[in-house]
């Protein structure tokens, strides 16, 4: 329920154009999510058609667990794990030292070129499986769309046949697949 509140939140802040925290400073607070700097989201539509969104105010790519992913988003995320369950998800932007690798795009080459992709990498030693919500160019609504579970060492492709302004990851659990688990 938390990661609805949040996105609704979001696109609500983002359509009225306020800052999420009034007075907010360019640095991201010390031990604070790191955020982006303001921008405008262009996606196709259709054919012919693109769809544009200013965000002026700084969105997390992280933030109390959750992961906010744009179209081109290229970054990943380190997991703090304690008995067996995600404690800590933190933005890592550097892919060799992430546990969790993202990559969401718009790809020429699907129908149109107007649906969306994300490739998830997970480095970790354990499955992972997450939550997913999502906002679509002209619609006020948020919706569910499912992600399917990421084995552990392995890669996850998820495509959807239309555009997607923001996907928010939320709920992040191990699944109980494991590296270390020997093949049946």
């Amino acid at each position: 329920m938390r990661i609805v509140h949040r996105l609704i939140v979001s696109a609500v802040l983002c359509v009225a154009g306020v800052a999420l925290v009034s007075g907010q400073s360019a640095a991201p607070k010390p031990n604070g999510p790191v955020l982006r700097k303001p921008f405008t989201l262009k996606l196709k539509v259709d054919k012919d058609h693109f769809s544009e969104e200013r965000y002026d105010r700084r969105i997390p790519y992280v933030s109390e667990n959750e992961v906010y992913l744009f179209l081109d988003d290229k970054f990943g995320v380190n997991i703090t794990v304690r008995n067996d369950r995600i404690v800590s998800v933190k933005y890592q932007p550097d892919p060799a030292k992430a546990d969790v690798w993202f990559r969401f795009e718009q790809p020429p080459e699907l129908p149109g070129g107007v649906g969306m992709t994300l490739a998830i990498e997970n480095k970790m030693k354990h499955g992972l499986n997450m939550e997913a919500l999502m906002s679509v160019p002209n619609k006020k609504e948020v919706l569910k769309t499912s992600i399917l579970p990421v084995k552990a060492g392995k890669n996850g492709l998820e495509t959807w046949p239309h555009p997607i302004s923001q996907l928010v990851l939320g709920n992040l659990q191990l699944t109980k697949d494991s590296a270390d688990q020997p093949k049946k």
